[in-house]
């Protein structure tokens, strides 16, 4: 199958737990695909949605660490629900990534014109995590019984990978209404593969090998967020 395998590399990186805004904001251990797919947005200078492309990816970095920062939010009118500024502020701790790499494998390849001509600057996270992209590459993924996945997101419940279980994410997000909140699409449960583990496909499981991989039993698990 042709794919799309594409690099992202940045100083930090954020993906706050959702529904937890109270004390430190803690950040999850990958990105959601949700995040994924705001990504591939900004980058083609339009929505990009489920439909357009199976995703897997890779995500490390060097450890974490903790920033204080100061916080401006936005607030929902009561009456027509549109957004204006919060004059409120305030201060918070916010947990980041310290200088992550983002691995991508999208399933379609015509989306390869998006990051050798951005529209926008992609981010790792929110906007303050600028990433810079440095590998655009059109590879071959040959689906494979076996081999080692990397640290990714598989769905809940997966036996063979182990790993942290989140919360409920949202897959996508519906944000087709200029100046008022998005509204969440699909939400899926998922578990954190923390390092290189042996696994296995299954019919619902399927693993594929890249063609441009440095070892023979390197795999990644595509996510067809459209038919999940």
């Amino acid at each position: 199958m042709q794919a799309l395998h594409v690099k992202l590399q940045s100083f930090s990186a954020s993906y706050p737990y959702p529904f937890l805004r109270s004390g430190k904001q803690l950040t999850m251990p990958v990105p959601p695909y949700s995040s994924l797919l705001g990504n591939l947005s900004a980058c083609a200078g339009r929505v990009v949605g489920p439909t357009e492309t199976g995703i897997a990816f890779e995500f490390s970095s060097r450890g974490t660490a903790v920033d204080l920062e100061r916080t401006r939010r936005l607030r929902a009118s009561k009456n027509t629900g549109r957004l204006s500024t919060n004059p409120e502020q305030g201060l918070g701790h916010r947990e980041f990534h310290v200088h992550p790499v983002l691995d991508l494998y999208l399933t379609n390849p015509s989306l390869e014109d998006c990051f050798l001509r951005p529209m926008e600057a992609p981010c790792l996270g929110r906007s303050q995590d600028l990433a810079w992209i440095t590998l655009v590459r059109r590879i071959e993924l040959e689906r494979v019984e076996h081999g080692l996945l990397g640290r990714t997101l598989v769905p809940f419940p997966n036996p063979q990978t182990g790993g942290k279980i989140l919360p409920p994410l949202v897959d996508y997000y519906l944000n087709a209404e200029y100046g008022y909140t998005r509204r969440s699409g699909q939400m899926s449960r998922y578990q954190f593969v923390p390092a290189p583990v042996p696994v296995v496909a299954t019919s619902s499981f399927w693993l594929y090998h890249p063609s441009d991989s440095a070892t023979p039993d390197h795999v990644v698990y595509v996510r067809d967020l459209a038919g999940a």
